[in-house]
């Protein structure tokens, strides 16, 4: 009887650790983009990006704002929008990897922060 019940165990812990990928660091973009609130951090030189989680969402979004010259913080309604951070991101995906799509993950930090201007439009 104890025999079914310790596999069944051990196979729902092993399907809850396939479940999400381990924390990694990437080379990556952090990005909001204002007119649709979404918040993307691009890992450079693939074609995937990662939304943080709403625990880590206010986080990066103060990174983010970090960047922002105190002179332009009065010009925009979200001056988080006008920079991208450039930085080496520790992510930990909270759901699997899936070609194409957007994976939320916990951002527990960056280092080697740069900051770069976005280019606006000139009409």
């Amino acid at each position: 009887m104890r025999t079914p019940v310790l596999i069944c165990l051990a196979l729902i812990a092993t399907l809850q650790i396939c479940a999400a990928e381990s924390c990694r660091i990437i080379h990556g973009r952090a990005n909001f983009y204002g007119g649709n609130g979404q918040l993307r951090i691009w890992h450079i030189g693939t074609h995937h990006e990662y939304e943080p989680d709403k625990s880590s969402c206010d986080k990066v979004m103060k990174w983010l704002e970090a960047g922002v010259k105190d002179s332009d913080k009065s010009k925009w309604a979200t001056p988080a929008s006008t920079v991208y951070l450039f930085g080496d991101f520790l992510l930990c995906p909270t759901e699997p990897f899936k070609e194409g799509s957007v994976q939320q993950a916990i951002v527990k930090s960056v280092s080697r922060r740069r900051y770069a201007p976005i280019p606006m439009n000139a009409d």
